[in-house]
C-alpha cells in the first residue's frame, strides 16, 4: 500500500502569527502525531505563509475513527487559528513516486507545486496524487536558493 500525505498551506492574519505558531507547534502537531498512521509532521514558511506536511502509513489514516473524531471536534483554539486564517486549504495526497519514500532528512526548503521544475539543489523529488485530482511535486532542497521560485523553509520554533 502506498503512503500517505496530508498537505496543509495556511497564513495567519497579521498580528495573529505569534498565537498561531504556538498553537501550531504546542496543541496542533502534538493531536496529529498522537493519531495512529500519523509518522511525521514538519512544517515550512515562506513570508507568513505556510505549509505543513504530515506523512501517514497510507491515505486511509484520513478516513479512519481516530482522525475524524478529532477532525469533527477541533478545540477552542484549533477553531479560533483556522477561523481566522486569510489561506486555508488542505491536500489529502497518495505518494505517487517514489512510493515508499520518506521525507529527506536534510531537506531545508520545499518547493510545493503542480508543475514540473527543473532546479538545482534537488535532493529528494516526492509525486502525490490528491483525492481532488490535483497532480503535486514536493521538491525537497539543500540550502540553496533556487531563482523565481517561492521557496518555503523549514519552520523551527
Amino acid at each position: 500500500m502506498k503512503r500517505g500525505l496530508l498537505l496543509t498551506l495556511t497564513e495567519p492574519p497579521p498580528g495573529m502569527e505569534e498565537e498561531f505558531n504556538a498553537w501550531y507547534d504546542s496543541e496542533h502537531i502534538p493531536e496529529r502525531l498522537s493519531i495512529p498512521g500519523f509518522r511525521s509532521a514538519r512544517r515550512w514558511v515562506a513570508g507568513r505563509t505556510y505549509v505543513a506536511t504530515y506523512e501517514l502509513d497510507t491515505p486511509e489514516v484520513l478516513s479512519s475513527s481516530p482522525y475524524l473524531l478529532r477532525y469533527a471536534n477541533p478545540t477552542p483554539w484549533t477553531r479560533r487559528c483556522l477561523g481566522k486564517c486569510v489561506t486555508f486549504k488542505r491536500w489529502a495526497c497518495e505518494q505517487a513516486e517514489p512510493g515508499e519514500a520518506d521525507p529527506h532528512p536534510a531537506a531545508v526548503g520545499l518547493i510545493f507545486t503542480h508543475t514540473t521544475l527543473d532546479l538545482d539543489g534537488v535532493l529528494q523529488l516526492r509525486r502525490f496524487a490528491a483525492a481532488s485530482g490535483e497532480r503535486i511535486s514536493l521538491y525537497e532542497l539543500s540550502d540553496r536558493e533556487q531563482p523565481d521560485s517561492v521557496v518555503y523553509r523549514l519552520y523551527t520554533a
